[in-house]
């Protein structure tokens, strides 16, 4: 620092506390922070252990494809520069594997920035958005932040009641937030009950259907929402992310398909270059491992199988989950059992702040992390 920069600052009086906080819009104050799932850096930190376990944010135990890190590797000369603002080659890739149109792709920093902007696009204050009572929370903050008034169904049998949801729209709906299959509960929507939903939908109506953990679905009768897109549903968005069974949670890619007119309008919105070289040039890399990904999902099936038998076993009720989790009911506090595990080194997720209180999530992990969550469970619990 030269002397002029030290005399500069030297003029610059300390200004005394003030009484008001800075003006903010009213909506803001009304948000709830996103509580996410223990790293294993917090746990280190915070408790002093070693030997950790993260079976708490549905991560993909196995990591991305090999040869995504090529990928990566070969795109770093080039990180002195912007990407290429229309993201045309992953736009591609991404078209190809859902068979749909180019013009109907829009890309984000992970799907939760496309679910941020999407009540942007359609809400306006005392708007309405119907919302499943125990799902992913972003929804309702992402709405609530535009001034939408959150109308929230309650799960029946873990899932989402479609009918309740179905009569809760007003003629101030907005949006309808469906995540298929559910976070946390993992349980799922066939097609058949989804069609009929939307038949019963007005067309001005938003029908977001959050597909984050679509690739681990194996129930044949599973709705994919991209096939009532597809037949003209052209009200219906589709999400789907990288984080999950491709691994790259770390690189935040996600994605939205939706009907040209309304992707048009998400894309004016978003941000410019709202990807990073690294997560395009992993996206295509990703897809194009179609042995990879075939071996994550069947080391998740056998894993969450394996989790629901033994849980079961012990006397406690798992949710039959299409996901890369699985929620259970251990039949006591789920805050308290949280803490049991995360001292023993075992980090899961507590389902209470859902409503959830006899609940936890665990992510399925390898079957040495599998079997370590069992046993530790097995000691902990009352």
């Amino acid at each position: 620092m030269d002397s002029g920069e030290c005399q500069r600052r030297s003029h610059v009086t300390p200004r005394s506390p003030q009484s008001s906080a800075v003006s903010c819009r009213p909506e803001v104050r009304t948000l709830v922070e996103y509580i996410a799932g223990k790293t294993v850096e917090e746990v280190q930190r915070e408790l002093g252990l070693r030997d950790i376990v993260k079976l708490s944010s549905n991560e993909n135990p196995l990591g991305p494809s090999p040869r995504v890190r090529d990928a990566i590797l070969d795109c770093l000369p080039r990180i002195a520069t912007y990407p290429e603002r229309s993201f045309l080659a992953l736009k591609t890739s991404l078209a190809d594997a859902n068979n749909v149109s180019v013009d109907n792709i829009c890309v984000g920093h992970g799907s939760e920035t496309i679910i941020q902007i999407i009540p942007q696009m359609c809400v306006t204050p005392g708007d309405e958005v119907v919302v499943a009572a125990a799902t992913y929370g972003r929804y309702e903050e992402a709405s609530k932040l535009m001034g939408g008034r959150p109308i929230r169904v309650p799960l029946r049998a873990l899932r989402h009641d479609l009918e309740a949801m179905a009569a809760s729209v007003t003629e101030r709906t907005r949006i309808v937030w469906i995540c298929n299959p559910n976070n946390p509960t993992g349980t799922h929507l066939r097609a058949d009950e989804v069609g009929r939903f939307l038949e019963s939908i007005p067309c001005n109506v938003l029908v977001v259907f959050d597909q984050a953990y679509v690739e681990y679905a194996d129930d044949p009768a599973f709705a994919d929402a991209v096939a009532f897109l597809k037949a003209g549903y052209e009200n219906v968005v589709v999400l789907r992310t990288f984080s999950k069974v491709h691994g790259l949670a770390g690189l935040r890619l996600g994605y939205g398909i939706a009907a040209a007119p309304i992707r048009k309008l998400l894309d004016t919105i978003k941000e410019p270059f709202n990807l990073n070289r690294f997560s395009i040039a992993a996206g295509p890399a990703a897809l194009a491992d179609t042995a990879w990904t075939a071996r994550c999902i069947e080391q998740n099936r056998q894993g969450r199988g394996f989790l629901a038998t033994e849980l079961k076993g012990m006397g406690f009720d798992p949710a039959e989950s299409q996901a890369n989790f699985v929620l259970v009911d251990v039949k006591q506090d789920a805050d308290e059992l949280f803490e049991r595990l995360l001292r023993r080194g075992v980090i899961v997720r507590s389902a209470a702040p859902w409503g959830l209180t006899n609940y936890i999530r665990v992510t399925v992990g390898t079957a040495v992390q599998n079997e370590r969550f069992l046993a530790t469970l097995a000691e902990v619990a009352s």
